[in-house]
């Protein structure tokens, strides 16, 4: 028989050895009831289902966030690390080019878009502030001036029936704006136009009458609401909408048709894409800065194939007779601009926040036999002195972007292989 004194002795040894297992007992239920949405309310690996996971399982596990998801702040200056961590379409031999050009005549400030035309890949983007590089202002909306004319012809082709050979008459000097000029009197000092010259030579009484006479304010509001007025351009976030004039008296719709007031705004990218509906049979080309594989092309339509294609001839007179015909002369010439089939429209206003004259090109560039095409918008804030327009370092980024191509053509010559000039 145990004796007494060791049953005494060992009693609180016992005690402990059960309060022990009881605390691993409980220990052991508490973690079984944790885990018991993962065993009884998950998918068996077979593929059954048995019921939905419960709240605070989803607590546990919670999704995995898209760590590099795009934002404007991350446009602010790009370069090879930031075309590699957030796979952007930019081209670096035309981004890096522009960087030089800007550099070597001393931009102030100004912002250019470069926009694969049947892609929508935007191929690049670059700006400069009073502060120094911000490749993301070309998202920004800025004075239009008489960008917004290509709205204008749009809608009188669409809802006025008019063609780029349509005829009007004008009296004084066609870069002004008076009341008295917008009438449909005809006198011994009207001059005859056609509506692709108008358009060419940035006349803006034939364009303001357009507004005022001919169509009204609701043919043009629908343009400009079908050609991406109020939306944001870019897929990947919502950047600045261009906006228009919202007229309240003849005057006021005569500034809007013909681009002439501080109101109506367009950004770079977008004036880039509009041009896109020109070159692909009136389906305009939502632009794109992250690539992906089998990315599906996104193309709204705008505007009929006819009008497309007047407005194709409009802005390459434009370049050949036009307001920027002097920086584009002599292309029949080049080596790289003979092969190609250029447009523009240009304009002009002056503004502040900075401080300067809004100096702007948009146009396209196509090559005639292969029909790869680009869209560009360029726009420069000029001060007093000044080193380049938007038409001149448009026609160089043009001819630098098409140059691979001949630079192709005789590496194939000479049996090499071609290069890949989009990757970096």
């Amino acid at each position: 028989m145990m004796d007494k004194q060791f049953l005494f002795d060992a009693y609180p040894l016992l005690k402990k050895k059960r309060k022990r297992r009881f605390l691993r007992l409980r220990s052991l239920v508490i973690l079984i009831l944790i885990m018991m949405p993962f065993f009884f309310f998950t998918e068996h690996k077979s593929g059954t289902k048995i019921s939905q996971v419960p709240v605070l399982a989803k607590k546990l596990v919670p999704a995995k966030e898209n760590t590099h998801a795009l934002t404007k702040q991350d446009l602010i200056h790009i370069d090879r690390n930031t075309i590699r961590t957030h796979n952007l379409t930019i081209d670096w031999d035309v981004q890096q080019f522009i960087v030089e050009t800007a550099a070597k005549y001393k931009l102030y400030y100004g912002s250019i878009v470069v926009i694969d035309s049947h892609t929508g890949d935007v191929l690049a983007l670059y700006g400069k502030n009073t502060s120094g590089e911000d490749c993301s202002i070309g998202l920004d909306a800025e004075l239009a001036a008489s960008i917004f004319k290509l709205v204008t012809a749009t809608a009188a082709m669409e809802q006025g029936r008019f063609t780029s050979e349509s005829k009007f008459y004008y009296t004084g000097n066609p870069h002004t704006l008076y009341k008295r000029q917008l009438t449909n009197k005809r006198n011994k000092w009207c001059m005859d136009i056609s509506m692709a010259d108008a358009f060419a030579r940035s006349n803006n009484i034939v364009f303001a009458k357009l507004g005022t006479i001919y169509l009204g304010e609701a043919p043009i509001e629908l343009a400009a609401k079908k050609m991406g007025f109020w939306k944001s351009p870019v897929r990947e976030f919502e950047s600045t909408p261009s906006t228009m004039l919202m007229p309240k008296d003849d005057y006021n719709l005569a500034e809007l048709a013909c681009g002439y007031n501080k109101e109506t705004r367009m950004s770079p990218l977008h004036a880039a894409q509009i041009v896109t509906a020109v070159m692909n049979n009136g389906s305009m080309v939502t632009p794109r800065l992250v690539w992906t594989q089998n990315a599906n092309v996104i193309k709204i339509p705008v505007m009929k194939k006819e009008t497309a294609q007047n407005l194709s001839t409009m802005m390459e007179r434009t370049v050949k007779s036009g307001t920027v015909a002097k920086s584009f002369r002599r292309i029949s010439s080049d080596r790289v601009l003979k092969y190609l089939a250029i447009g523009a429209k240009s304009g002009s206003i002056n503004g502040d926040q900075p401080k300067g004259k809004r100096n702007w090109f948009v146009g396209f560039a196509q090559n005639k036999e292969t029909g790869e095409g680009i869209t560009i918008g360029c726009l420069l804030v000029l001060k007093d002195h000044f080193h380049i327009e938007a038409d001149m370092l448009s026609r160089l980024v043009i001819r630098k972007y098409f140059s691979k191509d001949m630079n192709v053509a005789q590496t194939i010559h000479k049996g090499r292989h071609r290069t890949s000039y989009n990757h970096v």
